[in-house]
């Protein structure tokens, strides 16, 4: 019998926080985490709070449970240090392995958490709960076998994290002091037959967490690594994993003994149901503790110096971190001294702009927003995107709820510009919000499930697939008739956002964005290059080498002002040459602020 399984999709992280309710329960955790799945997630937490929660990250509906793994850094040549951009949030298998054909498989009963790995591990022994951690350097042209610890090439394509839980249950225990010895690998480590001492055999549960290493190929120096887990290690030998159960226990029982399909579609299981793809992304908590986990730092959240072993880690304390647990952290700006209130997070659609004006700006900030739609006459404004500002006079009470806004804004991280198709908005006058809302319950708001375009994009570096927003559109087939002489396309671009863009000049001319638009604006400054992104923006400059070329299909949004024609994507440039010789400028590049995976979910 071929053993049966499901890959359970998490679009994006919940929270990214010190904060482990296992390890670390009502305590500010050791170390940074991204963790997702419910929004009942906290820094203490039990089966009924997990249960509780009003949305996920991932996709079933009946699974409130929490997954979590170290955050992953870089260091840089510099000696700073950066956060690795996650892709998506996490895919989770759930695989039926039974030790004999006929043995049966039980669901996490009610108050289960574990724990694989161990985080103070700096060097490698061939034992199972090592056998259990797993990296999977991507690429494409290239393959490589899977490592035990940190690869030794550049990963072109993506580094995917991977850690399996032991499914060997004592049959007693939810929990033990070490949060491991409860549990056991059986004998062939990710299958076979569990030992006398653990002899409830539980479905197995394996996470892939990919993150965006391709960028980083200039950060090697001889050979060496440059990634660091956010405990210090930089091996990799210390990877984790940390789960609480949160399902509906008698529908995971079912699944676990009625969906024997072995193709891995989690939709193939009939005892499922599933989340609205926009509910899934917006989905969040608002982070706890006031300090920086995102963007270049000189140490790494937490007391964690990187110890590279060989022998344990040794847990350093009293180095100054932070270990207050606070009011969730805002994310808007008091505005009161310009006359203006904040009036929520609004969604806004490529072909129908929540807010008709625009402009953009590489050093955006609320204020500045705000005065252009002053000079504009305008009553409403709204900042996406990190460095877009959209006015208006009004906003439809359909594109208001409690969507998330977390991107830092390009002209100052401490303020919040917005997110993919997000807009913060403000208008003028002081009914709006002023100053940080008195919340009684820290948990977070989850958005309506609002109409949407969505599709689902398989991602190139994964097995399985991620829920997007995207509006999909197939790649034209000839050079629309509008554009320029002597520009020609160059096909797909990698745009790295962060820490600069491959194409550094935001250009706009108050019209929606098309290719034709973008070619004639950066030819009128004088740039050899132009690129549109996300459907509605356009970029110009004189270098492209901080680009790469992408498939064709990952550019596949449609122009705001051209439905029919194709303007890049998420991250992704539709890029246009200009072939006549003309005369190079230098342009500073503009260090953006992160647009991180989610924790200020950002």
């Amino acid at each position: 019998m071929v053993d049966a399984f499901w890959r359970l999709p998490c679009a994006s992280p919940v929270l990214i926080e010190r904060a482990d309710p296992i390890v670390n329960p009502g305590k500010v955790a050791g170390h940074l985490h991204t963790i997702m799945g419910g929004n009942g997630f906290g820094f203490e937490m039990d089966y009924d709070q997990a249960r509780k929660s009003t949305c996920s990250t991932c996709s079933v509906k009946e699974d409130l449970s929490s997954y979590w793994i170290p955050n992953l850094f870089y260091k840089a040549k510099n000696g700073s240090l950066h956060e690795v951009e996650q892709m998506g949030g996490a895919l989770v298998y759930y695989l039926q392995r039974r030790g004999t054909p006929d043995e049966k498989l039980y669901a996490f009963p009610k108050g289960f958490r574990m724990l694989a790995g161990d985080p103070l591990l700096r060097s490698y022994t061939d034992n199972k709960e090592q056998r259990a951690v797993s990296f999977a350097c991507l690429d494409h042209n290239n393959p490589g076998p899977e490592t035990p610890g940190f690869p030794t090439k550049n990963c072109p394509d993506g580094l995917r994290l991977q850690v399996f839980f032991p499914s060997c249950w004592n049959g007693k225990d939810l929990d033990s002091p070490d949060h491991k010895s409860h549990m056991a690998y059986p004998d062939g480590t990710n299958t076979g037959k569990c030992p006398p001492t653990h002899p409830v055999h539980l479905i197995s549960i394996f996470y892939e967490v990919l993150f965006d290493t391709g960028p980083l190929n200039g950060e090697w120096v001889n050979g060496k690594s440059p990634f660091l887990l956010s405990t210090g290690d930089p091996t990799g030998y210390g990877f984790h994993g940390d789960f609480v159960n949160g399902w509906d226990t008698g529908i995971l029982q079912k699944a676990v003994d009625g969906c024997n399909a072995d193709s891995g579609l989690v939709e193939a299981c009939p005892y499922f149901t599933f989340f609205d793809k926009d509910i899934q992304k917006d989905c969040h908590i608002l982070p706890r503790v006031d300090e920086q986990t995102s963007g270049w730092m000189d140490k790494l959240p937490g007391c964690n110096p990187i110890q590279a072993g060989p022998g344990k880690a040794t847990p350093q304390a009293n180095c100054g971190a932070t270990t207050v647990i606070g009011e969730p952290k805002k994310t808007y700006s008091d505005m009161s001294a310009k006359g203006w209130s904040y009036d929520g997070c609004a969604i806004d659609r490529l072909d129908s702009r929540t807010l008709p004006i625009r402009t953009g700006d590489n050093d955006m900030t609320i204020e500045k927003c705000i005065d252009y739609c002053v000079s504009k006459g305008q009553t409403y404004a709204g900042l996406q995107y990190s460095n877009e500002c959209y006015c208006g006079t009004s906003i439809a009470a359909d594109r208001k709820g409690g969507y998330l806004c977390a991107m830092p804004c390009t002209g100052n991280a401490s303020e919040i510009c917005g997110d993919g198709q997000r807009l913060s908005v403000y208008k003028k006058g002081l009914d709006g919000l002023t100053n940080s809302p008195k919340l009684k319950n820290p948990a977070p708001v989850v958005a309506p499930a609002p109409p949407s375009i969505t599709s689902t994009k398989t991602l190139a570096t994964s097995t399985g697939k991620y829920p997007t927003t995207i509006k999909a559109t197939p790649t034209p087939v000839s050079i629309p008739t509008d554009i320029p002489a002597n520009w020609i396309p160059n096909g797909c671009y990698f745009d790295p956002v962060n820490p600069t863009r491959t194409l550094p000049k935001m250009g706009s001319w108050g019209e929606k964005i098309t290719n034709a638009g973008c070619i004639k604006y950066c030819q009128g400054k004088g740039f050899k290059y132009a690129g549109t992104e996300y459907g509605g923006q356009c970029y110009c400059g004189n270098d492209i080498s901080l680009g790469k070329p992408m498939p064709a299909a990952d550019c596949n949004m449609a122009c705001e002002g051209n439905p029919k024609d194709v303007c890049g994507g998420p991250r992704r440039l539709t890029l246009w040459e200009n072939t006549k010789v003309i005369k190079t400028r230098t342009i500073p590049r503009i260090a953006r602020a992160l647009y991180k995976a989610r924790g200020f979910w950002a």
